[in-house]
């Protein structure tokens, strides 16, 4: 019997997992980065800026909490002796999605806000030791100060601050006005001058994964009008590439290992990567002459092949095998549609394409 069919499955414990993985390194990057703050830019912290700090750090405590439980959540999944139903899993990645975006906008907002920030206050006290500074012409009035105090936004505060040295003038709505733009142009500032060292980075991330040039090529080159802009989506880009691959790097493990257990062999040298197709091939082989092939792309979906069966032999492999994936390794059939279906006496293909999430994003 020859036969093609498709199915959409997905491996929950794995995906919400990688995602958590990758949102735990934006953390502890985070980290890196405010050390690197206080060291460099000790003399510039003031209480308002420690209170943003503190603000940054509980919001990386709450994630990291966040994580740690959700981890917890998807372990059943991933346990052999799990038999239960999958009717929360797509909450649970999306927890994890959200998660993952939490952590990326702590560093793409929060944290580069702080920054440039920093960086203003950096050129303030420039200009104030050099005397281009209007600070000493005017004292803050009572009412500007008042209202300046009431302000929740901590960044904020400084940026009206900063706009009122240089004009004391001004009203607290027109400091306001003027603080929006000095912020708006810092954070400008601050991006375009982490850019390249940024994309370096990002560059070097997804070479640890092993993606291919084209590929990363087509990730970091980008045309919008601002750095901001081009970073964020640069990085969002890059993150769904580094987590796409891991499902992929674990799902091959899971396919190797289930295959094994229906009594095919696999050496290291029948494993490989085509860059050219984006896919990596298994070939597995009985003794008795029967082989699996295998295609695993990156868009969640497999492609098995089973030769030298005698009818409808190959099923004996087939279904425990499908078994396995199931109820051992958590995979989640999401549709299955039949293709092509072709009875004979010797059945030399079957074709089976499988595809794990396709409403990953």
């Amino acid at each position: 019997m020859s036969h093609v069919s498709q199915i959409d499955y997905q491996f929950i414990s794995i995906e919400c997992q990688s995602i958590c993985e990758l949102a735990n390194e934006q953390l502890y990057k985070l980290d890196k980065i405010l050390e690197n703050i206080e060291s460099g830019s000790s003399q510039l912290l003031n209480s308002q800026t420690d209170a943003l700090k503190e603000e940054i750090l509980k919001s990386k405590r709450k994630i990291e909490d966040n994580i740690k439980s959700l981890i917890n959540k998807v372990k059943k999944y991933a346990d052999s002796n799990y038999r239960g139903e999958y009717g929360d899993d797509y909450n649970l990645i999306n927890e994890a999605r959200n998660l993952k975006e939490m952590s990326e906008n702590l560093i793409n907002f929060k944290v580069a806000e702080m920054e440039a920030l920093l960086n203003e206050l950096m050129f303030e006290r420039i200009n104030s030791q050099r005397g281009k500074s209007s600070s000493k012409k005017s004292n803050l009035s009572s009412d500007i100060q008042k209202k300046i105090d009431n302000m929740e936004d901590v960044i904020m505060k400084q940026y009206v601050y900063l706009a009122w040295l240089n004009n004391p003038e001004c009203s607290f709505e027109e400091l306001g006005n003027i603080a929006e733009e000095m912020k708006i142009n810092a954070e400008e500032k601050h991006y375009n001058s982490i850019e390249k060292q940024e994309i370096k980075e990002i560059k070097e991330e997804l070479r640890k994964q092993k993606i291919e040039e084209t590929t990363i090529e087509k990730i970091v080159n980008k045309q919008d009008t601002s750095a901001k802009e081009r970073l964020q989506k640069i990085r969002s880009e890059a993150n769904k590439e580094i987590i796409d691959e891991k499902i992929r790097y674990e799902s091959v493990k899971i396919i190797v290992t289930a295959i094994r257990k229906r009594g095919f062999l696999i050496n290291k040298d029948a494993i490989k990567i085509d860059r050219k197709n984006n896919q990596v091939n298994i070939v597995a082989q009985k003794p008795s002459g029967a082989k699996a092939e295998f295609k695993v792309y990156l868009d969640g979906k497999f492609v098995y092949k089973f030769d030298g069966y005698e009818g409808q032999a190959c099923q004996d492999d087939i279904k425990p095998f499908m078994n396995d994936l199931k109820e051992i390794y958590g995979m989640k059939i999401e549709k299955e549609t039949e293709i092509w279906s072709n009875p004979d006496k010797n059945s030399t293909m079957k074709y089976q394409t499988i595809n794990y999430n396709k409403n990953r994003g």
